[in-house]
């Protein structure tokens, strides 16, 4: 595999985690899509690795703001005397 698909690999995992893992909690997953040996063999470091990935996938770890419901009116009962 080249280093690209390497990257897109990571970054939909890291997707997926909502973050770019640590070394440590990389190394304490069990679904992870590569070895940590061969990712820090491929890219020489971890950060090298948190570099690419960040930059092919911006938006991971960016929190989206919750959009709120609007409100539901509720209509008042008119009481009409007699």
């Amino acid at each position: 595999m080249n280093r690209t698909a390497i990257i897109s690999k990571l970054g939909d995992y890291f997707m997926k985690k909502g973050k770019v893992l640590s070394i440590k909690e990389y190394k304490a997953e069990k679904d992870v899509p590569m070895r940590l040996l061969q990712v820090k063999r491929l890219f020489n470091s971890w950060s090298r690795m948190e570099q690419l990935v960040m930059k092919a996938f911006p938006e991971i770890g960016t929190i989206v703001p919750e959009v709120k419901a609007a409100p539901k009116k509720v209509a008042k009962k008119v009481v009409e005397d007699e």
